[in-house]
């Protein structure tokens, strides 16, 4: 204990937020992104959809909750994301990787000589969180749970609390809030211990699948 929790950088043009790394269990893992990704997206899209497009979501492993977009396309989208990133810990060992959360702003410019449109991706936005993952060979026995698993739920809570708070202090860097609409903010999530990075761009149908709001009179 003692130290942060969170790192602040600038990478280019972008806010990079850098968590603190956290020793887990390959079981952990999946229920572990789903937590901190939630959030951040939770944090980061809540100005950009209807009041009625958010939900509360209680852990299945941890005695936690965290707030989630309730779009069945991003939950999807983040689950594949998450799956593809546990089936890549395949080894026994230690292993330390990264997993990426970008997110990116659609922008139109001139083309060659003024001719024609040119749509290009901005990113304004990283957080990256790292993960020291134990993966044991078949005939290992998991690790006695307890103050184990306490420790690290609170690690956990920590990083969520982390995430909140920096989400609410650190705006400067965010696109026009014009700009944020379904149709036009994309995310993508990646990782270091693979060449593989999978783009989200599904705000577009979230929108159309998400009922109007009734008009106020």
């Amino acid at each position: 204990r003692g130290r942060p929790l969170l790192h602040l950088g600038s990478a280019m043009n972008y806010e990079h937020f850098q968590l603190e790394e956290l020793e887990v269990e390959h079981f952990q893992v999946k229920e572990i992104l789903r937590c901190v990704l939630h959030t951040i997206l939770y944090q980061r899209i809540m100005g950009a959809t209807p009041s009625n497009c958010h939900r509360e979501e209680e852990s299945t492993l941890f005695e936690l909750a965290y707030l989630r977009i309730d779009s069945g396309h991003v939950r999807a989208a983040v689950e594949e994301r998450i799956e593809q990133f546990a089936n890549s810990l395949d080894r026994a060992g230690e292993l330390h990787a990264q997993v990426h959360l970008s997110f990116f702003e659609r922008r139109l410019r001139k083309g060659l000589l003024g001719l024609h449109n040119v749509e290009e991706r901005v990113c304004w936005e990283r957080w990256s969180c790292p993960l020291a993952v134990r993966t044991r060979a078949r005939q290992e026995e998991p690790p006695a749970q307890g103050d184990v698993q306490t420790e690290l739920q609170l690690q956990l809570t920590e990083r969520l609390a982390q995430i909140v708070h920096m989400c609410g202090e650190r705006k400067e860097h965010l696109p026009p809030i014009e700009s944020l609409g379904l149709d036009t903010i994309a995310f993508e999530i990646s990782s270091s211990n693979s060449a593989e990075s999978w783009g989200v761009d599904l705000f577009k149908r979230m929108l159309q699948a998400t009922p109007p709001m009734p008009a106020v009179n």
